[in-house]
């Protein structure tokens, strides 16, 4: 009931604040001398809505302001003067916080965001030792079928048999029969994907070592037969494939590229602030 009542006067609150738009605040609460203003607030929640949520929001964040000023006022309190002197970290913090903000500013404004496939393949080709695999990865034709389909044997020959001819018959066979077929846009995956869509007893360990020296796998339970034609392995350490590392290569020249616009920001700051005696260096580095 006395949370209700809260949420009523702050509705009521909200109301006349915002039709009525009063020079004079609504005070939500007040703490050791620091006081709490609906106005306070205009930034955090959406005010004009004047719906239950924002109300309740305001209430939720009201009462965790006054935990938060009671309990700095405590530690002021409790604190040796030593322990209180925050200024060098808040103005380290506020120094790095305007270099952030500088520093993003300059990139958005100046940075050529355009990473052609050239760019791409030349850096891969040559830093192919930086491109592993962490797990095995492998291109892969799955498929669920009910083992008294009578499909079921014919599709598994032609699995068996290694044609372009025959994949196209499968998927056209496994589309009326299969209760489930899956060639996964001819995308790798990590083993682990695909082990899953197996049935729960399997084990995944030799499953992966099978697939490591047979071009096909299958298996069974009460219902259903899986079957597993394998088109491309990679063992877990081998150099991943470009199409897995395109966007990762990408996000690598683009980090390159910020690193050189803020080198270039730092230095042209740098030599305006020496040339235009902004800054001094009293120290002689040169040996």
């Amino acid at each position: 009931m006395k949370i209700k009542k809260v949420i009523g006067i702050i509705i009521i609150s909200l109301t006349v604040w915002s039709c009525n738009k009063r020079s004079n605040d609504t005070l939500l609460a007040e703490a050791h001398g620091k006081k709490l203003y609906l106005s306070d607030l205009t930034d955090m929640f959406p005010l004009n809505s004047m719906d239950t949520d924002s109300a309740s929001a305001v209430s939720t964040y009201t009462s965790a302001w006054v935990r938060r000023q009671l309990i700095v006022k405590k530690a002021e309190e409790l604190l040796d003067e030593q322990q209180k002197n925050v200024a060098a970290e808040i103005e380290d913090y506020r120094s790095s916080l305007l270099r952030y903000r500088f520093e993003h500013d300059y990139i958005s404004k100046n940075i050529d965001t355009l990473v052609t496939q050239e760019e791409i393949d030349n850096l891969y080709k040559s830093n192919k030792e930086l491109f592993k695999t962490q797990v095995t990865l492998i291109k892969a034709i799955y498929i669920k079928i009910e083992t008294e389909t009578p499909e079921t044997e014919n599709i598994k020959k032609m699995c068996l048999a290694q044609t372009a001819t025959n994949m196209k018959k499968i998927e056209e066979l496994c589309l009326i029969y299969a209760d489930k077929y899956d060639s996964f846009d001819g995308k790798w995956l990590e083993i682990h994907e695909l082990l899953r869509l197996l049935p729960l007893n399997t084990n995944s360990d030799e499953v992966e070592k099978i697939l490591m020296t047979n071009r096909f796998y299958e298996t069974k339970d009460t219902e259903y037969s899986y079957f597993i034609k394998v088109q491309s392995i990679l063992r877990k350490g081998s150099t991943s494939p470009l199409e897995r590392e395109n966007e990762n290569i990408r996000n690598i020249i683009l980090n390159s590229r910020k690193r050189e616009l803020i080198n270039q920001l730092e230095e042209e700051t740098y030599n305006e602030g020496i040339n235009n005696k902004d800054a001094k260096i009293y120290i002689n580095n040169n040996k």
